[in-house]
């Protein structure tokens, strides 16, 4: 067996004992040997091999697939600058605890620092984000794999000589791993904070499917007032509806104390302001090690949500009427094609047993804000790691993979940025996917920054990446059906598989709805 063959024969063992198996491969001559070796064995392996031209997309549609099922999935590359191309998704599931495995061919140490082509400095390249990095050559033992949590990102640099006939293994052994030791035990320290906490309030940002009946429980007993995102799971829930803050704008009014953050970090600016809100006291319980606050606060990090029956702290409020009559409904019936007023509607098109994500920036806030209480969505997904809109539709494809229907929302400016996602889609099980573009000519929501707003005209056309592009040609390069929601419209028959939906809201009437906001 060759030094290559044996290289990819060891590697993809030590990936089987991690329980990989979906792959995502970007094919190139450096990782000719693993490709091949992975190709003559994923049907015996009864493996998943997906493909794509693009890394960056490649690895964002491993880390929705990976987000969807809980298990680790290896996106695979060549050398060079390829690597470099999964660097955004990287840094999304080690802020989110995504189990994405980078698996990079790279030309031997050799090379290092000759200038060679596609000879870049690779071992360590993810810097902190993929905090167990192995440089991997023949002769390296793969032992240290085991030491992988699963909780960030893995990464292997393989170390390939020349590539030639030959370079196939088609057998390995499958090393075991050790169970992951058992979390800590956070119930006191969590029991310790409700029980002191004076006017607290309670933030859900994204929460595990397996947290959310728990959480739902202990929120029930607490009987403080929540602020519930979308991607809690529990924004309707019925068992939580009078203890529910249907308006952010509410929340500074009721002048809480305590915070109590379940979950990931919310988009909500009032946890922003919290940075230079000293005086209240912040305990968030997440099952990643982050804060979400550059200054002081508790931090518990289960993997589970600890049982826990807590003393009621309800009553604090002194009109808890208010929770209820915060929602904008009357702001929303009065502009109905307002950019809000459009998500209402949409919301409420939207099967309430499919699964829906959430684009950053624009569609997640509008959504919080706008989306129809009466029709439970409970499956919402949204990539809150780093925040950012890059690898969006690559992300919700991944998350949609075996799904009977899926909603993907986007803004314009994250659709543009990730234009090459739909070639990924003929290698998909069938399922309805809708892929909603909410089309505002650029990105609006940065004039409503407070640093933004009072930019003069000409400044904003900047900010904002203004544009007047549409979506129709782009649907019809990739196959896919095509409709158009423009304001004042009815909204379309929505049928079939794979199909884009552009939404054109009214510009006059989103800033009216926005200048009437209480």
């Amino acid at each position: 067996m060759s030094p290559n063959a044996r290289l990819a024969g060891a590697a993809l063992g030590h990936l089987a004992g991690l329980g990989v198996c979906d792959f995502v491969v970007c094919a190139g001559a450096r990782n000719a040997p693993l490709t091949g070796s992975l190709l003559a064995s994923c049907r015996e392996k009864k493996w998943t091999v997906r493909h794509h031209f693009d890394e960056r997309t490649a690895a964002f549609f491993a880390l929705g697939l990976a987000k969807k099922t809980a298990r680790p999935v290896a996106v695979v590359t060549t050398s060079g600058t390829a690597v470099a191309e999964l660097f955004p998704a990287v840094i999304e599931a080690y802020y989110s605890g995504i189990p994405l495995i980078l698996v990079t061919a790279d030309r031997p140490a050799r090379f290092r620092g000759s200038g060679a082509p596609q000879a870049i400095e690779q071992p360590g390249i993810f810097g902190p984000y993929a905090p167990l990095s192995l440089d991997v050559s023949a002769e390296t033992d793969l032992a240290a794999v085991a030491d992988w949590t699963g909780r960030s990102p893995l990464h292997l640099n393989l170390c390939f000589d020349e590539p030639a006939p030959g370079d196939v293994c088609g057998e390995w052994d499958e090393p075991t791993f050790p169970p992951a030791p058992s979390p800590e035990d956070v119930r006191r320290d969590l029991a310790l904070f409700c029980e002191k906490a004076d006017r607290l309030l309670v933030l859900l940002g994204e929460l595990p499917p397996d947290w959310q009946p728990a959480v739902e429980t202990f929120l029930r007993t607490l009987g403080v007032p929540v602020w519930a995102e979308a991607a809690s799971g529990l924004r309707e829930s019925p068992a939580l509806a009078k203890l529910q803050i249907r308006s952010e704008r509410l929340i500074p009014t009721l002048k809480p104390r305590h915070i109590l953050r379940l979950g990931g970090v919310p988009s909500l600016r009032f946890w922003r302001d919290l940075e230079d809100s000293p005086e209240v006291a912040v305990c968030s319980l997440s099952p990643r090690p982050f804060s979400g606050l550059a200054r002081e606060s508790q931090l518990l990090v289960p993997a589970r949500f600890p049982e826990i029956h807590p003393i009621s702290r309800e009553g604090w409020v002194d009109d808890p009427t208010l929770l209820a009559d915060a929602e904008p409904d009357q702001s929303l019936a009065k502009h109905p094609f307002s950019e809000p007023g459009m998500v209402r509607e949409l919301s409420r098109r939207i099967p309430g047993e499919a699964l829906v994500f959430l684009g950053n920036s624009l569609p997640i806030r509008q959504w919080n804000l706008a989306a129809a209480r009466d029709r439970p969505h409970p499956r919402v997904f949204a990539s809150r790691g780093a925040n950012g809109i890059d690898g969006q539709i690559a992300t919700w494809l991944g998350l949609s993979e075996g799904e009977e229907e899926s909603w993907g929302i986007f803004g314009d400016l994250t659709a543009l940025c990730d234009l090459n996602s739909p070639a990924l889609l003929e290698q998909l099980s069938a399922g309805r996917r809708r892929l909603v573009i909410l089309n505002n000519a650029g990105g609006r929501l940065f004039s409503r920054l407070p640093s933004l707003a009072a930019l003069p005209e000409e400044h904003k056309k900047i900010t904002e990446n203004r544009h007047t592009r549409h979506f129709a040609r782009w649907a019809e390069m990739w196959g896919l059906d095509y409709r158009r929601w423009t304001a004042g419209e009815p909204f379309p028959e929505i049928s079939g598989e794979s199909l884009v939906l552009e939404v054109v809201p009214d510009s006059a009437a989103t800033e009216a709805f926005w200048e009437e906001r209480p």
